[in-house]
């Protein structure tokens, strides 16, 4: 009994030194395979960070690139030698323009305004004295000038007691002359209902309720 008792204790001893050694060996593997992932996780991600890398230098290069003006990009090429050839052959042009511009400053010109065809000239002034068109002025023109509330009229006045085509002003042969065109309330010069009248500078005319008086340009 003896015997058997030192021999399942050396048989325990001997087992547990067994497991220990197997569980350093596992032990060993394992930690010898986790610094093999670690080396290899690490070399990828390494890889993978300068792929990135060259690949942003790459787009950020190639977007300088493209928003860069194509007359810049073309002064580039050409170096020293060709901006500075560029700078020789634009020196004459602006040499060539200067001299005339310098000249073109020293020189009076003359613009003459010419009169659009169909436009008559000003030959006086029909102005309001009363109403709501106070103080306006009306050109009169050389020949006929029709006087009314119509939007046709070449002189338009806005008064409810006027005719649509009251009366007509003509400057002939340097005269200005008032015709009523039968209105219904008249027309009246110097306060004197007229149907002719012979107009001349300041006179005051009446027509409807609205007092203007006249000045002659002549």
């Amino acid at each position: 009994m003896v015997w058997d008792f030192f021999k399942n204790l050396a048989r325990q001893k001997m087992t547990g030194v067994q497991a220990q050694a197997k569980g350093k060996v596992m032990g060993a593997q394992a930690k010898a395979k986790m610094k093999a992932s670690a080396k290899v996780n690490q070399g990828l991600k390494g890889a993978t960070n300068k792929a990135k890398g060259a690949a942003k230098k790459k787009a950020a290069g190639g977007g300088q690139e493209k928003d860069q003006p194509a007359a810049q990009k073309k002064d580039e090429g050409m170096g020293l030698f060709g901006k500075g050839k560029k700078q020789a052959q634009s020196q004459p042009a602006m040499a060539a323009v200067e001299p005339e511009a310098a000249s073109f400053g020293d020189k009076t010109q003359f613009i003459q305004v010419m009169e659009e065809p169909g436009t008559k000239s000003c030959v006086g002034w029909l102005v309001a004295l009363n109403g709501a068109l106070k103080g306006q002025d009306f050109r009169i023109v050389d020949g006929k000038n029709m006087i009314g509330t119509a939007a046709d009229a070449d002189i338009v006045l806005t008064d409810q007691y006027m005719s649509s085509r009251h009366a007509v002003l003509r400057h002939e042969e340097g005269m200005f002359v008032l015709v009523d065109l039968d209105s219904t309330n008249g027309t009246y010069v110097n306060e004197t209902r007229v149907s002719k009248e012979e107009l001349i500078d300041n006179d005051r005319v009446r027509l409807g309720r609205t007092e203007l008086k006249f000045k002659s340009l002549y």
